[in-house]
């Protein structure tokens, strides 16, 4: 963080995302992205993406990395698919690697009696 000019305006979080999440929503923090480097299961993704939704701002910015993993994609797919968040385009990089995720400008709240599939066809 230091070498790259970025423990500024970032903060670098060495515990369990889907521990660390919770307690920041609750702390109320409130960010314009976050860079998620974690679990590749898919129930602790999802865990990661919900209370990030409640940490970054509207409009703000999630980057998942290793994105290639079915955990990561399928989770991310739910948010895509059914909660509005928009795939944002990546310069370089390692294809397939990273997937940047805008979050909709009004937080989305989907019917409860609806659900659009969202995992990946086999």
């Amino acid at each position: 963080m230091r070498a790259a000019q970025l423990d500024g305006v970032a903060t670098l979080l060495r515990e369990r995302s889907q521990i660390a999440l919770p307690r920041l929503a609750t702390e109320g923090l409130s960010a314009d992205a976050a860079f998620v480097d974690g679990s590749h299961v898919f129930h602790n993704v999802f865990i990661d993406l919900y209370y990030l939704q409640m940490v970054i701002r509207p409009g703000g910015l999630v980057v998942l990395d290793d994105y290639w993993w079915p955990g990561v994609a399928t989770a991310a797919h739910y948010f895509e698919t059914n909660l509005g968040w928009q795939s944002q385009e990546l310069a370089n990089g390692t294809p397939g690697r990273l997937r940047a995720l805008r979050l909709p400008e009004s937080p989305v709240e989907p019917d409860f009696k609806k659900l659009t599939p969202f995992w990946p066809e086999t």
